[in-house]
């Protein structure tokens, strides 16, 4: 199927009224954030409104379904977008759950939508990136056996646990393992895991935290070493757009709530807006926000022709000046920001969590140093 860029819009318009009268009529309490049931319910509307993919027989014009076209690309990130502006929790276990989709169809996996609604992706190892050693495998050529210790270990699925954050019913689990010289696949089902529930977590407060490891052997999904290289590749980069459009959309949503405030809050005779101080707080969330417009324009395009070092810098560029902003918007509603029935508190642990996921953006650097060449 083919989406250009009249049909792009006029589905995120879609999207865009579906996000403000479901999503953020459920998300608009942030001190009582999406219950499991609403988050199961809303997921399956989503699936019937062909929003996510409903199964990986059918195709549509889901979330990451196509991103072979720069259009097909906008439209995904800009459905993020959308998603998160009013629920960032709701749209990273979109986001995750589209991926997972994606790389089942690629492959050959056969799901339906009983399937797909209980399925969670882990994209990386049990920490980080793996240095500059995930970079080197990507860039082919022979490993060193320090490199090849190193993503063994980074992808060891017994010995060492992974963090997961997805609702309290997933039941699949999909996630990358090492043969030998490269990345394979295995899916799992939640009863072949250890799973150990963990305290709540920073921030996505729709979400549960969990550490599995794998209780057996586990069987991996056969593939040639360069098959494999192209899909990690592939998702490596699909991600690091997703959580960039998610924190877009929580920017967004920030931008409002400070904007509005900044309007009626007043202070000394005059609206806080007028104030040298919280108008440099708005150009901050301003400057943000117009950085990663630049950004995702830039990197709408066919999933095959972004380098993949340029997402990477993309992102490890954006993600502190989002949770940048994200802190300027709470210290513009000042000691109010900080409560949790507020708003602006809860967008902070979001991006917090955003910056945090799939290996952190500290280990990006290491990724940048293996993917141009340096020792790291």
């Amino acid at each position: 199927m083919h989406l250009d860029t009249e049909d792009s819009q006029r589905l995120l318009e879609e999207l865009g009224r579906f996000s403000r009268e479901r999503i953020a009529h459920l998300a608009a309490r942030p001190h009582q954030p999406i219950e499991g049931r609403q988050l199961a319910l809303l997921t399956r509307e989503a699936l019937h409104m062909g929003i996510l993919p409903p199964s990986t027989a059918e195709s549509g014009f889901g979330i990451w379904e196509h991103c072979n076209t720069a259009p097909a690309m906008a439209f995904n990130t800009g459905a993020l977008r959308h998603i998160a502006g009013a629920s960032p929790g709701v749209a990273f276990t979109w986001h995750r759950l589209a991926l997972a989709r994606w790389v089942a169809v690629q492959l050959g996996q056969s799901l339906g939508a009983d399937d797909l609604t209980g399925l969670q992706l882990v994209p990386t190892g049990h920490y980080g990136l793996a240095r500059g050693s995930l970079a080197r495998w990507l860039r082919g050529g022979a490993l060193e056996t320090a490199d090849q210790a190193m993503l063994s270990d980074w992808l060891d699925r017994r010995t060492h646990t992974t963090a997961l954050y997805a609702p309290e019913d997933w039941k699949l689990l999909l996630w990358p393992v090492w043969a030998g010289v490269h990345v394979t696949w295995q899916l799992v089902d939640r009863q072949a895991l250890s799973v150990r529930a963990e305290k709540a977590q920073h921030g996505f407060d729709e979400l549960a935290g969990f550490s599995v490891n794998l209780a057996g052997e586990g069987s991996a999904i056969a593939m040639a070493p360069e098959t494999s290289r192209t899909l990690f590749t592939r998702l490596f980069k699909l991600d690091m757009l997703g959580l960039m459009a998610i924190g877009a959309g929580a920017l967004d949503q920030g931008q409002t709530l400070a904007r509005a405030y900044a309007a009626i809050r007043r202070q000394g005779g005059s609206a806080i807006a007028a104030h040298p101080a919280v108008q440099h707080m708005l150009s901050d969330i301003e400057i943000a926000r117009q950085r990663i417009d630049m950004a995702l324009t830039a990197l709408a395009q066919p999933v095959d022709t972004l380098d993949t070092g340029a997402v990477a810098a993309a992102r490890a560029n954006i993600a502190p000046a989002l949770c940048h902003a994200a802190n300027q918007v709470m210290q513009v509603h000042g000691g109010i920001g900080y409560m949790r029935d507020a708003g602006p508190e809860k967008l902070v642990r979001d991006q917090n969590m955003l910056k945090l996921a799939s290996g952190g953006t500290r280990d990006l650097h290491a990724f940048l140093a293996g993917w141009t060449g340096a020792c790291a």
